[in-house]
């Protein structure tokens, strides 16, 4: 085994206590949502997501919700098809949506629960979930018509299976790598990243026999392959129905959404190269470009795009001061109150956010000992990898806090073995005293 069950806690009493964290964070949730959101307007992404799962419900797969007698992919298509679920109504489907998405939060703990027991055994699956539970980094993307609760069951989700390939080296293990890589690619398209830099890398290292010479070890590499294969067939084919139906509603070539453009055209002009909102994102900056009314999504992003490159490459001596003003925005070191309201604009109270803020800096160094830590013969590289890619997307893209939900999943992980570590200190150092 590489968990470590760790502490005298039986699994009688874990199980019970499991269960309570659970319930309290989905009380949360659900209060967050009755005493928060009730009535509150719908902004930001959240309209698209809403009116496009309304759509769905309706029969209109991905029609257009605001252009008769047009496709739309404004972004990847998981979270409106969970939203339709719940989307019947016409009139009034957000409180329902909010409530829909909040209980997928409440999966989100649960999944940390379970990644933390594999890892490091029971006592830290408890601190974890816990944590999870109440990091407002997390509930306030839950009461949100947004992909950032998907997104972090995702991250969830691939994490689980990778640690559970590394343990067991199952055909069936790679299969459900490929499963859950394909299905958080669907939430967001950043996350098929995790393909080549993690389940590739862990696949391929240190393969079985590989120290013996002749045919066991190219046993070994057959059958190593063979499971990258099944991962990587089984992750294209959960995508492959988006794809295709993308490359055949619209002109240009279209993978998992058409809003490539706006976010680059948006990160990448003059008002997000200088001044006030260096670093950050602006929808105006999509009035540089005169794009014809009858192009489809697909034109008007490639039209974005290649304007966002030009500009790129036209000022890249600017490009080293802005990424560093995206980390600073991304990472909360810098301008943090003018983050906060900014999250304003997609629905995220200013109390809610600060409070998101102050539990990141606490959490954030007590995750770096965690990590240094690691109580588990599991390799850590595969979660501090999955933290970076939220560096790597800030950079790429332009900072906001939504864009942490890699590393914040991995900060609840190693926040969740430090804090247990300091708990079983200070109940030992009572005990003797």
């Amino acid at each position: 085994m590489t968990r470590e069950d760790g502490g005298d806690m039986d699994r009688r009493a874990f199980r019970i206590a499991f269960v309570v964290i659970v319930a309290f964070g989905a009380a949360l949730r659900v209060l967050y949502v009755l005493a928060a959101k009730r009535g509150e307007a719908v902004v930001g992404d959240q309209i698209y997501y809403s009116a496009q799962a309304v759509a769905i419900a309706n029969g209109n797969w991905f029609a257009d919700p605001f252009v008769t007698g047009r496709f739309a992919a404004d972004h990847a298509p998981l979270t409106s098809l969970v939203l339709a679920l719940v989307s019947w109504s016409d009139d009034n489907p957000f409180l329902l949506q909010r409530l829909w998405m909040s209980g997928g939060g409440v999966l989100v703990v649960i999944g940390i629960g379970v990644l933390a027991r594999w890892l490091f055994g029971r006592q830290v699956a408890l601190v974890a979930a816990f944590i999870s539970a109440v990091y407002a980094n997390l509930w306030m993307n839950d009461a949100l018509m947004m992909s950032e609760t998907l997104a972090a069951a995702g991250v969830v989700g691939v994490l689980l299976a990778v640690y559970v390939y590394d343990l067991r080296r199952s055909l069936g293990a790679a299969a459900m790598i490929g499963v859950t890589l394909g299905l958080a690619g669907l939430a967001r398209a950043e996350l098929l990243l995790l393909g080549p830099l993690v389940v590739v890398p862990l696949i391929l290292v240190a393969p079985r026999g590989s120290s013996v010479p002749g045919a066991e070890h190219r046993r070994s590499w057959l059958v190593w392959g063979r499971d990258l294969g099944v991962a990587a067939a089984i992750s294209v084919l959960v995508v492959a129905p988006w794809v295709i139906r993308n490359q055949i509603r619209f002109d240009d070539s279209t993978l998992i959404s058409t809003q490539d453009g706006l976010t680059l055209i948006g990160a990448n002009c003059p008002s997000t190269y200088r001044g006030p909102g260096i670093g950050f994102w602006s929808l105006q900056c999509a009035d540089l470009v005169d794009v014809p009314p009858e192009a489809d999504q697909s034109v008007r992003s490639t039209m974005y795009r290649e304007y966002a490159f030009d500009f790129i490459g036209e000022h890249r001596g600017e490009i080293p001061r802005v990424v560093a003003a995206r980390l600073g925005r991304g990472l909360s070191v810098w301008e943090t109150a003018g983050m906060t309201y900014l999250n304003t604009g997609e629905g995220r109270e200013t109390w809610a956010s600060n409070i998101g803020l102050w539990q990141y800096w606490i959490l954030t160094p007590l995750a770096v000992w965690g990590w240094w830590r690691w109580p588990s013969r599991q390799a850590r590289w595969p979660a501090l990898v999955t933290a970076g890619l939220s560096v790597v997307v800030i950079m790429a893209f332009y900072g906001i806090t939504r864009f942490r939900i890699p590393a914040e999943v991995v900060i609840v992980l190693g926040a969740g073995v430090a804090l247990q570590a300091l708990g079983q200190r200070s109940w030992e150092m009572l005990r003797r005293s």
